[in-house]
């Protein structure tokens, strides 16, 4: 069985009020280092042009660094099909932002309907993996459970509400535009809303996109320093799915970050190829 590569692209931090205090950026990288992670992506949520300035934050904390690891600085763009778009290449470039996440975090319904549900979902799924700047698809078919409680929804606990042929057609998209889908740790295989039963119809549907071809990324989407351990299980998941080294998605460009392999020293360094680095 091939070993994963010990990656997490996923991870919040508390600038952004979403994760709590406990996600200081040297409690992360200290953190992953001790889990022995060898590359790391910080990609907290874009929320708009409001909230640029804490994301300068953390991208102040990250350059401070001397790490034992490869750290990368990305963004997950909240809900960009709700149609205010201020996510821009040239945002991208002025805020050293070196690759891209979204994941849909709503509904989109206002009376409950399981068929629309999944309908809207697999519409914005797709519409994600067309967009240029997106690299990495999240957490597809994850729901707050707290939002369907307070609707009096029933909740969303099987996979078999998604049609085969959603799955078919989210691999064949993936794969064409070269977006990666995610195993996501904390929000689903760490997840205490979501049953065995319910975790392992989520492996068939990613089985159903690997066969397609479509490329995976890892991440934890730890929101708490404990949860960071979640991504363990994100790597089991992708060697169960059969998943080879090179269908594991990390950024195309040169970690913010890097860390010299011979002298074991910090060097900071230009958006530019990897491939050396990895």
């Amino acid at each position: 069985m091939t070993e994963i590569p010990r990656y997490d692209f996923h991870i919040h931090t508390k600038h952004l009020k979403c994760a709590n205090e406990t996600m200081e950026i040297a409690a992360i990288v200290e953190t992953c280092q001790a889990l022995g992670l060898t590359a790391i992506g910080i990609s907290d949520h874009w929320r708009g042009l409001e909230q640029r300035d804490l994301h300068m934050l953390i991208k102040k904390d990250l350059e401070g660094l001397t790490p034992n690891i490869d750290i990368y600085f990305g963004a997950e763009v909240n809900d960009f099909i709700s149609g205010d778009w201020d996510f821009t290449e040239e945002l991208m470039e002025e805020c050293g932002f070196q690759y891209a996440i979204s994941g849909i975090h709503d509904a989109y319904i206002d009376e409950y309907d399981l068929k629309k549900i999944v309908d809207i979902q697999q519409k914005h799924h797709l519409k994600t993996c067309q967009n240029p700047l997106l690299d990495v698809l999240v957490h597809p078919y994850w729901f707050p459970r707290a939002a369907w409680d307070k609707r009096g929804w029933p909740w969303f606990d099987t996979m078999k509400a998604v049609p085969k042929s959603y799955a078919k057609e989210l691999g064949q998209v993936a794969k064409e535009t070269g977006t990666a889908i995610e195993i996501n740790g904390d929000a689903i295989f760490d997840n205490v809303n979501y049953s065995e039963q319910f975790c392992r119809e989520y492996m068939d549907f990613l089985a159903t996109i690997a066969a397609e071809g479509a490329m995976f990324a890892v991440g934890s989407d730890a929101h708490d320093i404990s949860h960071l351990k979640s991504i363990e299980k994100t790597w089991l998941a992708a060697e169960n799915l059969g998943l080879t080294v090179d269908r594991i998605w990390h950024p195309k460009c040169q970690p913010m970050v890097m860390r010299d392999r011979s002298r074991d020293t910090k060097v900071s360094s230009n958006k530019s190829d990897a491939s050396d680095s990895q």
